[in-house]
């Protein structure tokens, strides 16, 4: 289990793609992070791409 602060989480998402690691990153829990509107389109943008596997979003 690994814990990011919203910032880093963005900064992981964006940078590791999952066009790269398709099998990375299955379940995110954002939950309890303060999100803005450009991290909130950040996601919407990596959610979008066909490669990506995230399953579940909290």
């Amino acid at each position: 289990f690994l814990s990011f602060d919203a910032d880093e989480a963005c900064q992981f998402l964006t940078g590791v793609t999952c066009e790269k690691n398709p099998l990375l990153l299955r379940e995110l829990n954002l939950s309890e992070r303060e999100l803005g509107d450009t991290r909130v389109n950040q996601i919407a943008a990596l959610l979008q791409d066909k490669h990506c596997k995230l399953n579940t979003l909290l």
